[in-house]
């Protein structure tokens, strides 16, 4: 379970935070659950619940619900730096809780690669994102610590384009898949506030490299192409599910997969306006590719294994009036 703090505008006058549960989220009815899985040091787990070990990253993270102009920038370098010391004692940072209660992140199965992210709110109804990547090449490596920052959430990505980690696009990631056909390669699956009007999620493939950390990379084949991501960007009243599916055997077996809602417009002469896209009940997306080395690949119009319910990562509970453009 993973709250993410996110603080709304005057508009909706409330602060949101945002549990993870299981494949849901939920706003929670009170804050402060207990973490049964802690580092003694920092350095191995134990079985029992004990004194909060994260309480240093746990108030700095919460204190990004109330921050205001350059006191949250500030707030998030020292959430980043603390995460670092935090993840160099050693044994940390393979000892390290796949998941916390309080803020994003994800970690390769061999935990040799973890990413961190956060997020504050403007009243303008975008959001600025901070990160950290810790990363260690090869066993036995030194770690490398990447903070991430992207002071707008209004900015949409390019999704033919490669950004290093100082042209970061911001978002909350979720989950993470490995590349099978390329080594040190990840899928991230992430949520990006936007703005007023749409919400998008992505997937965003991750390089480590010698060189630094490279966002994007020509490992998703569609009808047009190859992509360096893919963005999903709808209203921001409706939900949209995006997900891994692992591997299944038996006669009902399916491949692993990434499944996503397929977005159309409400009305057909609104074709290309993403503020009044939502889902259309169908289904695509990405399996890896048959042949060694080749990129995963879009398939249309597939059967989701899962009910729809429980395949939504994101749920927003803000009271608000909904537009006009919602999908019932």
């Amino acid at each position: 379970m993973k709250p993410l703090n996110i603080c709304q505008t005057d508009t909706h006058a409330m602060c949101k935070q945002v549990i993870w549960e299981g494949g849901s989220m939920r706003a929670p009815l009170m804050y402060g659950v207990k973490v049964l899985v802690l580092l003694c040091g920092l350095g191995c787990t134990v079985a029992q619940a004990q004194p909060d070990s994260f309480a240093p990253i746990r108030s700095i993270h919460a204190a990004l619900a109330t921050c205001q102009g350059d006191d949250c920038k500030r707030l998030s370098d020292t959430l980043a730096s603390t995460l670092e010391e935090m993840l160099s004692i050693p044994g940390a940072m393979e000892g390290w809780p796949d998941q916390l209660d309080f803020m994003a992140g994800v970690a390769s199965a061999d935990k040799a690669l973890r990413v961190f992210t956060w997020n504050w709110t403007h009243d303008n109804r975008t959001s600025s994102y901070g990160g950290l990547v810790a990363s260690r090449l090869r066993e036995n490596a030194d770690l490398v610590f990447t903070a991430l920052y992207d002071e707008s959430s209004d900015d949409r990505p390019e999704e033919n384009q490669t950004y290093r980690f100082d042209e970061w696009h911001g978002a909350l990631y979720y989950h993470m898949v490995p590349d099978p056909a390329e080594t040190n390669t990840y899928l991230l699956l992430g949520w990006d506030d936007a703005d007023a009007q749409v919400t998008r999620k992505l997937i965003e493939p991750i390089q480590v490299r010698s060189r630094g950390l490279r966002f994007g990379a020509p490992v998703l084949q569609s009808p047009t192409g190859l992509r360096r991501r893919h963005i999903l960007e709808y209203a921001d009243a409706v939900q949209v599910s995006l997900r891994h599916q692992p591997k299944t055997k038996g006669r009902t077996g399916q491949p692993e997969r990434i499944v996503f809602d397929h977005l159309a417009p409400q009305e057909p002469h609104l074709r290309g306006i993403s503020a009044y896209y939502g889902p259309d009940m169908t289904f695509e997306a990405y399996t890896p590719g048959k042949r060694e080395g080749s990129p995963w690949v879009l398939e249309q119009d597939v059967q989701a294994i899962q009910p729809l319910q429980n395949d939504r990562p994101f749920h927003d509970p803000r009271q608000r009036k909904r537009p006009r453009n919602r999908r019932q």
